[in-house]
């Protein structure tokens, strides 16, 4: 933009100094014509940037007034997304019992233009010395059918492996494998744990089979604590579908006798089942996977604070805009000149009118007008009576990414081990990493800030209602336009929603809450199991708009078949039952 109103600024300078030349050709003789002085070009053009820089100002709907209610009230609209992955690890032949990965791993990309990408775990992860050696859908006597799972331990009997659960991660096609998560949690009957080497098979209810990755504990982004969960959840999905493709079966510290071999199979029994089944194999499931997110700490540039200007640019340490970009601010400190002592500044956003008296810092972001790029910017501001510092140095702590490199990273190329990551292990990325998506700048923040605000589930009982709440998730800037488009169908596929009143029995107290109906168009959808998923993000996300004490209920119907998915009844973020 700046670019476009410079050249018209310095057209119209041009204009105005031929056009005063030739009227008064005495006084200026040298603003134009074979006469014209290169050093009177070099002021216009000056003038010209300073008055387009004016003009972008005047047009860009005073952004810092939204921002800073957007800073106190919805802090994650301001951040950039990261890139993201699935990685999977392998555990090599020396680990001989169960190891604890936690969440918060570092693992490193191979270089990109000499940079490694850093990326950290999301998930809690526990390896086992276990390998998945065959995956199958088998026939049932009586015609039904199983889905069933081979698995070995290596260098460790079933009767010393002692897990309380398993998590697996539904892998492969994103349209198979939605089926097929699909199919699992809606169709199992029973789950059988049958050693192969002696011992006794374990029964599991379909109860102890759940879909893994609403847990805050199990965030993909880093979200800032005054941050609705529920615009995290719907994020993810629209960024990393695959991050909700996990299963937990639970239940396997009550197998009483699984024998002393190494080899077992878990069969899932299914009971009324589709007519297109899903391909089942090996490649289907994989064990020990995590979403990733390219988040990492990283330092400032130590930040001089002589009080001269009103905001200091932050600029990460050590490195140019391609290579590290900040994502949040963590922590600022700063430490007077000639003296070792050091204070924290609190930030604006979490600022309380009963804090002890620190100094506060504030964050603003903005669009450059000469790169285009986002540009972090750090004010101060001191207790009424207190004068500040002559001199100070702050010392900024950031997560930063590492901007566009990761979208050039492809499948595997995630494998370099970091201080913290695991030695027992290997691991590789299973699928390309996003690409990171700039947050919205645009002149539209103000409405969707406001719609944010009025926000609540009465307001949402409306198809058109909810489908431009999600809207506001769905970044047209980035750069993946097929999951943008795919995203976009899948909100069109939004044909109905109603909500009813309704009354429930819950541990002997009647509580209220509402019965939510929601009607989607199949075609909107890569598969059946598209559809679930999707229904099972809108069952967490509408249910977290219940007030204190009520509940909702989620039914979801397929326009065209009329089958009908429906959830338990939920309050907040947690199932009744």
């Amino acid at each position: 933009m700046l670019n476009r109103f410079f050249q018209q600024e310095l057209s119209h300078l041009r204009d105005l100094a031929a056009e005063f030349s030739r009227l008064h050709p005495a006084l200026a003789p040298m603003l134009s014509g074979p006469t014209k002085d290169p050093d009177v070009e070099r002021l216009l053009e000056g003038t010209a940037f300073l008055t387009g820089l004016l003009r972008c100002k005047l047009d860009d709907d005073f952004p810092e007034l939204i921002h800073g209610l957007a800073q106190l009230t919805f802090p994650h609209s301001l951040r950039p997304v990261p890139s993201t992955s699935m990685v999977v690890f392998a555990p090599k032949p020396n680990l001989k019992e169960t190891m604890r990965i936690p969440a918060g791993t570092a693992l490193a990309s191979i270089p990109v233009e000499g940079t490694k990408c850093l990326f950290r775990t999301c998930y809690d992860l526990d390896v086992h010395p276990l390998k998945l050696t065959s995956a199958k859908l088998a026939e049932r006597t009586g015609g039904s059918r199983s889905i069933q799972l081979s698995l070995q331990l290596s260098g460790l009997a079933l009767n010393k492996w002692r897990p309380k659960s398993l998590r697996l991660h539904v892998s492969g096609q994103y349209a198979e494998a939605t089926n097929l998560f699909e199919l699992l949690l809606t169709r199992t009957e029973r789950i059988v744990v049958r050693p192969l080497d002696g011992g006794s098979p374990l029964v599991l209810p379909p109860i102890r089979i759940k879909s893994a990755g609403f847990g805050r504990d199990e965030a993909l982004l880093p979200y800032p604590s005054q941050a609705f969960p529920g615009y995290r959840i719907i994020q993810e999905y629209f960024t990393l579908p695959e991050k909700f493709l996990f299963l937990d079966i639970s239940g396997l510290d009550g197998w009483q006798d699984p024998g002393a071999g190494s080899r077992f199979e878990i069969h899932f029994e299914l009971g009324q089942i589709p007519n297109d089944l899903p391909r089942v194999g090996a490649e289907s499931f994989q064990l020990f996977a995590t979403p990733v997110v390219n988040v990492f700490t990283h330092d400032a540039a130590p930040i001089r604070l002589d009080h001269r200007a009103s905001e200091y640019r932050i600029l990460p340490e050590g490195g140019s805009s391609a290579q590290y970009q900040v994502f949040s601010v963590e922590k600022v400190v700063g430490i007077a000149q000639g003296s070792v002592k050091t204070r924290e500044y609190t930030p604006f956003e979490i600022m309380k009118p009963s804090s002890t008296g620190n100094p506060v810092h504030y964050v603003n972001r903005r669009i450059s007008p000469v790169s285009g790029l986002t540009e972090v910017l750090l004010s101060v501001a001191y207790p009424p009576g207190e004068l500040p510092p002559e001199r100070e140095t702050l010392a900024v702590s950031l997560l930063c990414t590492n901007a566009q490199l990761p979208e050039r990273l492809r499948l595997g190329d995630i494998n370099q081990p970091t201080s913290t990551s695991p030695e027992l292990c290997e691991f590789r990325n299973i699928r390309q990493p996003t690409p990171q998506v700039e947050p919205p700048m645009g002149h539209d923040q103000l409405w969707r800030l406001l719609s944010h605000m009025t926000l609540n589930l009465m307001s949402l009982a409306d198809a058109s209602n909810l489908r431009e709440i999600l809207k506001l998730s769905v970044h047209p800037s980035g750069r993946d336009r097929t999951l943008f488009e795919g995203n976009m169908k899948r909100l069109d596929g939004i044909e109905k929603l109603s909500v009813k009143a309704a009354d429930r029995l819950v541990r002997g107290l009647l509580v209220r809450g509402n019965e939510l109906s929601l009607t989607l168009n199949p075609d909107s959808f890569a598969s059946r199991g598209d559809m679930y998923l999707f229904g099972c993000i809108l069952d967490y996300f509408l249910g977290t708009y219940a007030q204190i004490n009520t509940f909702t209920q989620l039914s979801v119907q397929d326009a065209l078949k009329g089958d009908t998915y429906r959830w338990p009844a939920r309050a907040g973020d947690k199932p009744l039952i």
